[in-house]
């Protein structure tokens, strides 16, 4: 917050005036799956901007129409996945696992594990979704140290570790 202060002093006062819920991932108290749009509706009014102007029933048919697209066009989507995962999320877990070729794995208890990584030692929690280094709970997505649990076990399957958002 300094670095934004020094920065732009009016963006500061901004970002104080705000609850930091609405614009941190940090501070929000619910899983947003790697999302930072909150207001569905400020979406929606982007989408319809030059529609406002149409009579009432031609808006709705309008609003029909594209929320039945919007539909139709994910299942065709989901239809042709080629993984239990969306391409995107599947990219970004592959690149993830390139990280944790180097970490070692060991169980603490359970469903509790030690990995280590270049000196630094973080806890992952399978049944909990958390880690120390906090991405995990924060996205709930794998981060490359609850992913390493994936890599180096035979029993832990990566879908396991992935939050049922995704």
């Amino acid at each position: 917050m300094e670095e934004l202060r020094n920065l732009h002093q009016n963006a500061y006062d901004y970002a104080n005036d705000v609850d930091p819920h609405k614009w941190s991932r940090v501070h929000c108290p619910e899983r947003r799956y790697r999302v930072m749009i909150t207001n569905v509706i400020e979406c929606i009014n982007s989408c319809l901007k030059f529609a406002w102007q149409l009579p009432m029933l031609t808006l709705l048919e309008f609003i029909k129409n594209m929320l039945q697209k919007w539909f139709h066009d994910r299942h065709r989507v989901a239809q042709s996945m080629r993984h239990q995962l969306n391409d995107v999320t599947h990219i970004v877990i592959l690149k993830r696992v390139e990280k944790c070729g180097y970490m070692t794995v060991n169980l603490v208890y359970w469903n509790i594990f030690s990995v280590k990584r270049s000196g630094k030692q973080l806890t992952v929690d399978l049944a909990r979704k958390t880690c120390t280094c906090n991405k995990f709970q924060m996205d709930m997505f794998p981060c490359s140290y609850a992913l390493a649990l994936a890599r180096y076990s035979t029993w832990i399957s990566y879908l396991c570790v992935v939050g049922n958002g995704f």
